[in-house]
């Protein structure tokens, strides 16, 4: 008997003795069942010449019962005596490498440690959930290549690329994206290094790049589902700041009297007009690290009205003009990423006058109606700051907005300080105006986001201490292209893109509550005992891209040529907002309409979408290779369309998109007369356009910090050829240099007004 089972024993190792028939063990060990002509093509071995050799070889695992054949199915299976045979052989390979010099791994610690499989199954399995067994047999087989590679020392990104690879060929998608490392490659890295110098950003600028490059790897693979990344990744839409999606919201309002009234954590209330602007500017940087975009203190001047009672004209002017330089922060470079919107108010306005007012020491000091002329004096005190910063370098940060309320109800004084606003504007360009009705609870911000008083009713909840928690972009264009002018089509794709935002915006709520919770956001948990930021209050912006080119592909002609196109347009942006009161409703989501800014979402996906349907048929802003799709506006800026009627398209069209929206007025870059820009100025507000802003070119001199008016090659101040050219790319002044590239080389095309 036992003659017979060493016999027995002699053949099994005869049969696993076979280079190929070994590796007939491990693929199928590896893959599972395979037919005949699989194995032969895994193997590298031709149909016709190698036919003989590979039936004696399988005919010799089959008949030591290593690898069984179905014969319903047709295919071969490795049986438990075969996986015995390669899991000796590879003991057997391990236990030679290892005599033969040991096989070391760079690991992330920046150690050298001794290979070792089982680590690998250990990850396998804390890492990506990995079944037990599943995961010693991938780290058998990973280790089984990596021994060949005959390396002095591997890097754990490589052990885990090897280990990828396997889990692609079992078709393991799910473990495989758990387990993917997240990072950017070297050369990823130096362009990074690269284009931040020629742009003038910092190294905090090029960490928090990189940083959200990681993170963006990280939305998309773990955080959101598998249909709403490969929305985002293939451009049916674009999810604005992706790689700060699951951090922290996009802006924020702040209520300044919450901070004058309860100091910070290290700061009691303060007591003067200068210990209140400290205050203010301390928020600002605090908050800055948790917040993505813009920050907002509005009704700037009304707040901070009981502090400056007493004090001097020239005191205010001097004190308001540092709160300004320290906020610009822009000696050396430009710094991107969150600015602030101050917002000022002309009067008084009614729903807060009889509000009780915060002062010195935190302590209520009558209501805001008895600071009105405090307010106007720091109002016009703001605009003489801002008009003396902006002398010595634009002020590209803060950015100043001022309301307009009624026109009928304009007293000598308001005349006054519109005048005052204009001879600003005149120089710099630089001022938005909000039109507003007199009693309106609204709130801008430079970007334009819009907040009202519309979601529970109460202004101070609804406007302060909330703001604008993301937002994404859908592509229009490619709607109107899929739909083949079928409107029906249309809808039902639209519908279907919409449901994914929705999704992708309840992902987003749930995120952001768990941040506050886990005070990963401190300042917006709140510091002083009290949560600050309102999350259940923010708005979550569905946001129009394209739809001018929409309108094209659809209809045939663009928005400013065309009554139907028009009302194309405007029945998808009704659309839009029919599915965004149902969404609020059913999620409890405070869902908007808007038309925001986004550089990236706007050259990406018209790049995505020539690809795909090819320069003659995609539709799009630009010059050749560098398309791009209109994102603020309605209107594109290239158009020849006399202003009046730009004007009356762009507040058609902002009046449906409550949730955020801009029309900037480009200017021919020469000097203007303060009081005709003033009389543009009523004419656009009689027009009911909402928010708006001038817009030119200008000039920066790196050497004698001066700025010019348009577009120059040598400074007119010192001769200097160190020029940097500064416009609205969308929303806010910024250098060109950081423009998205399709933008500034179609910079020139923009339509530009003159005023008589």
């Amino acid at each position: 008997m036992s003659a017979s089972f060493e016999k027995y024993g002699v053949d099994i190792l005869g049969a696993a003795s076979s280079p190929l028939r070994l590796r007939i063990l491990k693929l199928l060990k590896s893959r599972g069942p395979l037919p005949y002509t699989e194995i032969m093509a895994a193997l590298g071995l031709d149909p016709i010449r190698d036919a003989g050799k590979f039936v004696y070889h399988l005919k010799s695992v089959t008949g030591t019962r290593l690898v069984t054949l179905d014969k319903n199915t047709k295919k071969y299976t490795i049986t438990e005596l075969g996986e015995i045979i390669v899991n000796f052989e590879r003991d057997l390979e391990e236990y030679v490498a290892a005599k033969r010099g040991k096989l070391y791994v760079r690991t992330s610690r920046l150690s050298l440690e001794e290979f070792a499989r089982e680590k690998i199954a250990n990850s396998l399995i804390s890492e990506a959930g990995v079944p037990y067994e599943l995961a010693q047999e991938i780290a058998a087989e990973a280790e089984e290549r990596l021994l060949r590679l005959r390396t002095s020392y591997l890097t754990a990104p490589l052990i885990r690329e090897f280990i990828n690879a396997i889990l692609i060929e079992k078709r393991l998608e799910d473990y495989r994206h758990r387990l993917t490392r997240l990072g950017m490659p070297v050369h990823d890295v130096s362009e990074l290094l690269r284009h931040s110098s020629e742009k003038m950003l910092d190294v905090q600028a090029v960490k928090e790049a990189a940083g959200a490059a990681v993170m963006e790897e990280y939305v998309l693979l773990n955080s959101l589902p598998r249909n709403i990344a490969d929305a985002h990744l293939s451009g049916d839409m674009h999810i604005d700041n992706i790689g700060e999606w699951i951090l922290k919201p996009s802006e924020i309002i702040h209520d300044l009297r919450f901070f004058l009234e309860n100091g910070l954590p290290t700061k009691k209330p303060p007591k003067t007009f200068q210990g209140a602007l400290a205050m203010a500017e301390q928020v600002y940087h605090l908050a800055r690290p948790e917040v993505a975009n813009e920050q907002c203190f509005d009704m700037f001047n009304v707040f901070l009205a009981p502090y400056a009672i007493k004090t001097p004209k020239d005191q205010l002017k001097e004190q308001l003009y540092h709160f300004f330089t320290n906020i610009r922060q822009d000696v050396y470079s430009y710094v991107p990423g969150s600015g602030l919107s101050l917002s000022f108010e002309l009067a008084i306005p009614g729903f807060l006058r009889d509000t009780k007012a915060v002062g010195p020491d935190g302590q209520y000091a009558g209501n805001y109606a008895d600071y009105a002329e405090a307010a106007d004096d720091i109002l016009e005190a703001s605009i003489d700051a801002a008009i003396e910063a902006s002398g010595e370098k634009l002020l590209l940060n803060p950015r100043l907005i001022f309301k307009v309320r009624d026109l009928q109800s304009r007293t000598r004084k308001s005349e006054s300080l519109m005048l005052k606003i204009h001879q600003f504007a005149a120089k710099t360009f630089l001022p938005y105006f909000a039109n507003l009705e007199g009693g309106e609870k609204t709130v801008y911000t430079a970007t334009g986001l819009r907040i009202d008083d519309s979601w529970t009713g109460n202004w101070e909840d609804d406007c302060m201490r909330t703001g604008n928690a993301g937002s994404i972009f859908l592509n229009l264009p490619r709607i109107a292209q899929e739909a083949h002018r079928k409107i029906d089509r249309f809808q039902s794709i639209l519908e279907t893109r919409l449901s994914l935002t929705a999704e992708a915006f309840q992902r987003k709520s749930e995120a952001l509550k768990e941040r506050l919770s886990q005070s990963l956001l401190p300042f917006l948990h709140g510091g002083v005992g009290r949560p600050y930021f309102i999350e259940r209050n923010a708005t979550y912006a569905i946001s129009l891209l394209g739809l001018d080119e929409a309108a094209r592909a659809f209809m045939g002609s663009s928005i400013s040529e065309s009554e139907k196109a028009v009302e194309f347009a405007l029945k998808i942006t009704r659309s839009i907002g029919d599915f965004v009161d149902l969404a609020c409703k059913k999620l409890g989501l405070r869902l908007v309409v808007a038309q925001r800014p986004q550089d990236e979402a706007s050259s990406r996906l018209a790049r995505l979408d020539v690809a795909r349907f090819g320069p003659g048929q995609a539709v799009t802003e630009g010059v050749r290779d560098y398309p791009y799709y209109t994102d603020l506006f309605t209107v594109p800026l290239s158009s020849k369309i006399g202003l009046q009627e730009r004007i009356l398209l762009e507040g058609r069209f902002q009046a449906v998109t409550p949730g955020g929206h801009l029309a900037s007025i480009c200017l021919a870059p020469t000097s203007q007369d303060p009081r005709r820009l003033l009389s543009l100025t009523e004419q656009v507000l009689s027009e009911r356009l909402l928010f708006f802003t001038y817009t030119t070119a200008c000039s920066h001199c790196g050497r004698c910090n001066k700025t010019f008016l348009g577009t120059k090659s040598t400074c007119p101040g010192c001769g200097s050829t160190d020029l940097s050219l500064l416009g609205r790319s969308s929303a806010v002044y910024a250098p060109l240099g950081l423009w998205s590239e399709a933008k500034r080389r179609d910079v020139e095309s923009r339509t530009l007004y003159s005023i008589g």
